[in-house]
């Protein structure tokens, strides 16, 4: 029989041994969840559904994956590391997935529904869906959660409105040369309110940037980039059985 009297564990230990276990994993290997915000309808809020997530409320972000809430008062800080569009094919009455479209192309076949919606000819709608890879930095400032935040209607303004502010920030060189830098190398404060049409109500998102990532961040910034370039080369998949967004409008 093994004795396994409590030994304390050193940091040294840790850093030796970081990353084992995972030697053969990569971005394509893992599981990427959505960060959504909790709607009326979402099927999270109900007790007895099962994908209840206790604590969650109306207006909250949270992850799809593991259930992490983030409370709407307070909301996070995001690293934005990628961005993707996409345009999802949905069935009639968004029975299931037909299938994802990488490019704008199958618009070209569709027609204008009485609520804006593209539709095409066998019935099925297709929803233009602007993804953000982000890093979700956690409270305490150490460590971070990749996920994937998907808008589609009525957000779509909200994705152009950031993806402007990352494209205007500028950097000058010590030679004196503006450029502008990664989107990695800033971070941004994500928050939800409420937002209104006519008779309808529902939670939307809205970014402020916070400030370039410091010298102590160097590690994120790595780590972030490497993720960019794993997006980039098509061995991150988004994933397709369900919509990263449930925004009504």
């Amino acid at each position: 029989m093994t004795d396994t009297k409590a030994v304390a564990l050193t940091e040294d230990q840790f850093l030796q041994d970081a990353n084992s276990g995972l030697e053969n994993v990569g971005a394509d290997d893992l599981a990427l969840p959505f960060l959504k915000i909790a709607q009326a309808m979402s099927p999270q809020l109900k007790k007895h559904d099962g994908q209840h997530i206790e604590g969650l409320e109306e207006g909250d972000l949270f992850n799809s994956l593991d259930g992490t809430v983030y409370k709407q008062d307070k909301g996070i800080t995001v690293v934005p590391v990628a961005y993707k569009r996409t345009w999802l094919e949905w069935r009639p009455d968004r029975d299931g997935l037909e299938t994802v479209h990488t490019t704008s192309e199958i618009l070209g076949k569709t027609t204008k529904g009485p609520r804006g919606e593209d539709i095409l000819e066998n019935g099925n709608t297709v929803q233009t869906t602007a993804n953000h890879y982000v890093f979700i930095l956690n409270e305490e400032g150490e460590g971070y959660s990749p996920a994937l935040l998907s808008l589609t209607g009525s957000q779509l303004k909200k994705s152009r409105k950031w993806n402007a502010m990352m494209a205007g920030i500028k950097i000058r060189s010590s030679k004196g040369q503006l450029f502008t830098p990664a989107t990695f190398s800033h971070k941004y404060h994500m928050k939800t309110g409420l937002e209104t049409w006519q008779q309808n109500s529902w939670f939307g998102v809205d970014f402020s940037l916070i400030g370039r990532l410091g010298g102590e961040e160097a590690q994120l910034y790595e780590e972030a980039r490497s993720f960019a370039k794993s997006v980039v080369a098509g061995e991150v998949d988004i994933p397709t059985t369900t919509s990263g967004d449930d925004t009504p409008f």
